[in-house]
């Protein structure tokens, strides 16, 4: 279980706000302007107090809940650089403590495989991603360059490609780094939809209503969220998928504003049942049994073949995962029709295709030209096991 950590912005109703202003105290031990400020009122982590009250609080999660880890919410809140007051002294802090633990027995034995340390926590920091897996004890970071890339493409820039083949493969994301001798491992989450972006079908197109707010995307355009898909959930890092998108969900949330959170936008279970919820499900059902059964998807090694002649002017993008003895090629259109491209397949043999097990390419040579179709706004997955 992870917690969602908001240790960066408070309301007035908070007891350490409301109190403090009730008795006309000047001076609050706890509350202040700290970093960016956004959202309410900041908490001040330049007092000691601050700073011990956090990290209790993660310790009461850890020892009393056994919870496997945090996600930090808006960490430019309380980020004020590796060195500083505010988030990067709560993980180190955080760390080292699970870190001293190792002899205590318990719940606290989960933290522990050979010489890592399983900890889980994840900053959403926006603003500066790559540098916090850097540069903390963070093991793990939202990032929007995924998701802005993708909706790039989704409204027709397909030179936007590339760059969505490199997000795709984390470019530039460390793996794994080593802080004061503590070796971390490090990933980013991979998405197209959570709560503060509008559904991604809403990209294609939307059906109006009389108030801006109720406004939604076309759920009838639902197979063109299909590459997108597939590509985050074979993709490098974590991929995340937000509730309901497994079926098609298609609200319409505004970039800013109180219309953000004032309008209630449950999940509506009712598009699990119908033709457009099934197939969605289906198709992302299949993606996690095949990211779940082969480890290529999950931490093999990813390349991405970029040629814009050759591929993305023709509305198509190609990596390729490989593990051990697993070499699989993912193939996505983001086009409007089917489309026949070249490809030098460097591992020679008979390629599974994985989403339906139709296609399938046999007695395949190795570095020669070699032509594959993909089906329109959807994609095929080639494997091939190498043998020893």
């Amino acid at each position: 279980m992870i917690l969602d950590a908001v240790y960066g912005h408070t309301s007035d109703s908070f007891p350490y706000s409301y109190l403090y202003k009730q008795l006309d105290y000047r001076e609050n031990p706890f509350m202040g302007s700290f970093a960016k400020d956004y959202f309410g009122e900041s908490t001040d982590y330049n007092r000691k107090f601050t700073q011990d009250f956090f990290f209790t609080v993660n310790y009461h999660w850890l020892d009393t809940y056994h919870v496997d880890g945090f996600r930090y919410d808006c960490v430019p809140n309380y980020w004020d650089g590796a060195t500083g007051n505010g988030y990067a002294n709560l993980v180190f802090n955080t760390y080292q403590t699970v870190k001293q633990k190792k002899d205590a027995g318990g719940h606290w034995q989960k933290f522990f495989n050979d010489d890592s340390i399983n900890l889980i926590q994840c900053a959403e920091q926006l603003e500066g991603p790559r540098e916090i897996l850097q540069a903390t004890y963070t093991n793990c970071t939202w990032q929007n360059e995924t998701l802005g890339a993708a909706k790039q493409v989704a409204h027709g820039n397909r030179g936007d490609l590339a760059n969505l083949g490199f997000q795709f493969g984390l470019d530039g994301y460390p793996t794994e780094i080593t802080n004061n001798d503590d070796k971390i491992a490090k990933t980013a989450l991979q998405y197209i939809e959570n709560h503060d972006h509008s559904r991604f079908v809403y990209n294609f197109g939307t059906i109006t209503r009389d108030n801006e707010l109720l406004q939604e995307g076309n759920r009838d355009l639902w197979y063109k969220v299909q590459p997108y898909l597939i590509g985050i959930l074979t993709a490098k890092g974590i991929p995340m998928l937000w509730q309901g998108q497994e079926f098609g969900e298609n609200y319409y949330l505004p970039e800013q504003g109180f219309g953000r959170v004032m309008l209630f936008r449950p999940v509506r279970w009712d598009n699990f049942y119908d033709p457009i919820g099934n197939s969605v499900i289906t198709l992302v059902r299949k993606l996690i049994k095949l990211r779940r059964e082969q480890p290529q998807f999950r931490e093999g090694n990813h390349f991405f073949y970029n040629n814009y002649d050759r591929y993305h002017s023709k509305n198509v993008l190609l990596f390729s995962r490989q593990h051990a003895n697993k070499f699989s090629l993912v193939a996505l259109n983001f086009g409007d029709s089917a489309t026949s491209v070249p490809f030098w397949f460097p591992i020679a043999g008979n390629y599974q295709e994985e989403l339906h097990g139709q296609d399938n390419l046999i007695n395949v040579p190795s570095l020669v030209e070699y032509w594959v179709t993909i089906p329109s706004n959807y994609g095929r997955i080639w494997t091939v096991t190498i043998s020893n």
